[in-house]
């Protein structure tokens, strides 16, 4: 049975300082840095498909991708002949300077570069030796993570998972969703494939090819529950009937997929909050290298805190089109919050039944 929408964050929600309930000044997510208030919900973007949510003492990484590394041949195109060039200097700064701590779950969406290249070296990272993580991902990415030379030890706590499971853990569950990838203008797909075993390891941004796109909903127990996507997609059966407090939504372009935010919207009932993902520029550094200015893809993903429709210079075209989708659903209880890569925010309020 799908969980049904707890009133967390529909009666009463409040994000950092609150802009989120139509401050007549927007605020940038995270601008201000504040204690989180005890009982709420912890997100931090770290660009591309990535977040790190945190809720008590729990915490968890969807698709982490910190390399940033180049994916455009001369036209500006994805280009999956390109070499992997990972970078594990910006992998270990992100992991002891932005995160909280060793998380309890890393949750995959697909095997691409850009949602999996960097799941071995976090699950190596030397800070988390001791503590155990579990990772969710469908076979094709269990098998990269063997090709790609992820810990023993760490391969032996991957979950595989195919939709449509309900998982409980300390603290949480996770429901498993059946979703889609994102399309080419002309209907096509980046690096499609499947692995039935281990491939060799990988040396191009195309051999990190899908596999099986996942979505994931989790429930925080007494707290908000968070539909997570890392595609801008959707297997629109496939979410009938639940309700997130909080949608993180997939903006890449979308020009293919028929009326997709409106249709995302509806399928999950018009959340409280949306939070555009997946929409910077991909390469930028998360943390600027000494001397220089700026945080990652500030010029293309960094926004403003207000509420659905505020309009500012430097709130996003992914926030925008979440913005008018929401305007043309009619609806006067959806948010938009344009993120800030590595800013994080909290989302608190009253548990209700």
């Amino acid at each position: 049975m799908r969980q049904r929408r707890r009133t967390v964050l529909r009666s009463t929600m409040a994000l950092g300082s609150a802009a989120l309930m139509g401050r007549a000044r927007p605020e940038r997510a995270g601008a201000e840095q504040r204690r989180p208030t005890p009982g709420g919900l912890t997100l931090q973007w770290l660009g591309v498909a990535g977040w790190e949510l945190r809720f008590g003492d729990t915490r968890l990484l969807f698709d982490p991708y910190l390399s940033r590394m180049p994916y455009a041949d001369a036209d500006g195109a994805l280009d999956p002949a390109l070499p992997l060039r990972l970078d594990p200097k910006a992998v270990a700064a992100v992991a002891e300077r932005a995160l909280a701590g060793p998380p309890a779950l890393i949750l995959v969406s697909h095997g691409h570069f850009d949602h999996l290249a960097d799941v071995p070296q976090l699950l190596a990272h030397p800070d988390w030796a001791g503590h155990r993580i579990r990772t969710l991902c469908d076979e094709t990415s269990d098998h990269l993570l063997t090709a790609m030379g992820t810990p023993e030890h760490r391969l032996a706590d991957v979950i595989r998972v195919r939709g449509g499971e309900q998982l409980r853990f300390p603290g949480l569950t996770v429901e498993v969703l059946r979703s889609l990838h994102s399309q080419f203008a002309d209907h096509g797909y980046f690096a499609p494939g499947t692995h039935v075993g281990r491939p060799r390891a990988p040396r191009t941004l195309g051999d990190l090819v899908e596999g099986r796109t996942l979505a994931y909903q989790v429930t925080f127990d007494d707290g908000p529950s968070v539909y997570l996507s890392g595609t801008s997609n959707l297997a629109e059966r496939e979410l009938t009937g639940l309700r997130p407090d909080i949608a993180v939504v997939g903006m890449t372009s979308h020009s293919a997929v028929h009326r997709y935010p409106e249709r995302l919207l509806a399928a999950l009932g018009d959340p409280p909050l949306l939070l555009p993902s997946h929409h910077d520029d991909m390469v930028s550094p998360l943390i600027p290298p000494a001397g220089a200015a700026g945080a990652a893809g500030a010029a293309g993903a960094a926004g403003t805190a207000g509420a659905a429709g505020t309009t500012g210079a430097d709130r996003s075209a992914a926030a925008h089109a979440l913005d008018r989708a929401a305007g043309a659903r009619g609806t006067q209880t959806t948010r938009v919050l344009d993120p800030v890569p590595l800013r994080p925010f909290t989302a608190t309020g009253p548990a209700g039944t």
